[in-house]
């Protein structure tokens, strides 16, 4: 009898060791003690190659590095294609606003080769840029006066220049005898015009407007039919007037 329980004792000591993952139970005889069949759990089959192959997610396509792209740290950033035209317009605008002739044309030499290669704008010389940079300081370049008064003062000049009743270059109109008076001073072929008559230059040399092109005069005093008047209590009124010949520019 000692004999038969310790089996038994040694037989549930090893059941408790071994892993339960399932079993069945046979039917007993009496006397016979209770015997444990166990079933492990088999592991999954791993998937043939070929159906974990339809199954995996594509791999990302690989992109090819483009010019102008940085890498840094491994990561690739999102870039923007520089408009090197926009780039060396700034520059003629910095060099006309600091008198440098030599380093302006030399920003015009390269956003004209800019243009060339795609870049978007129209051409555009220094040497005009400068020019009504230099007259719109003279006529209007005091600090108080205000920036509107500089583009009509500028847009008068672009609209003879557009203008059958008056010479075709920008030099031309400047310079016209007994027009512009400041540009017979010494003065004027040397001045360096304020930033902001550079600005109002550019503006105007890439299009921009703000009368009509029969719009031809400007003085203190009427000449022609009057398109608008600037009142200032220092410089006094300054009038923007209309050409007389208005079907030139219908």
């Amino acid at each position: 009898m000692m004999k038969k329980q310790s089996w038994m004792v040694a037989a549930l000591c090893l059941l408790m060791t071994m892993p339960l993952h399932g079993f069945a139970e046979q039917s007993l005889l009496p006397g016979e003690m209770h015997v444990l069949v166990l079933h492990p759990t088999p592991e999954p089959e791993p998937a043939p190659e070929e159906t974990r192959a339809e199954t995996a997610p594509p791999p990302a396509p690989t992109r090819v590095p483009e010019v102008g792209d940085f890498v840094f740290l491994d990561h690739r950033t999102q870039t923007t294609p520089l408009d090197m035209a926009g780039y060396y317009l700034n520059e003629m605008a910095e060099a006309a606003a600091a008198g440098d002739e030599q380093a302006g044309r030399e920003a015009e030499r390269c956003r004209d080769a800019a243009l060339r290669a795609g870049g978007g704008g129209e051409p555009l010389r220094f040497d005009d840029l400068l020019l009504l940079s230099r007259l719109i300081d003279a006529m209007a370049g005091s600090d108080w006066l205000t920036e509107d008064f500089r583009l009509c003062v500028g847009e008068v000049v672009l609209n003879r220049v557009a203008s059958p009743e008056f010479p075709n270059t920008l030099r031309e109109v400047v310079y016209q005898r007994g027009q512009y008076t400041v540009t017979q001073s010494a003065r004027f072929a040397s001045l360096i015009p304020r930033r902001e008559c550079v600005d109002a230059a550019l503006r105007l040399l890439q299009g921009e407007r703000h009368m009509v092109p029969a719009v031809v005069y400007q003085a203190d005093y009427l000449q022609g039919e009057l398109f608008i008047v600037y009142n200032d209590r220092r410089l006094g009124s300054t009038y923007f007037c209309l050409s007389d010949r208005l079907e030139l520019y219908a």
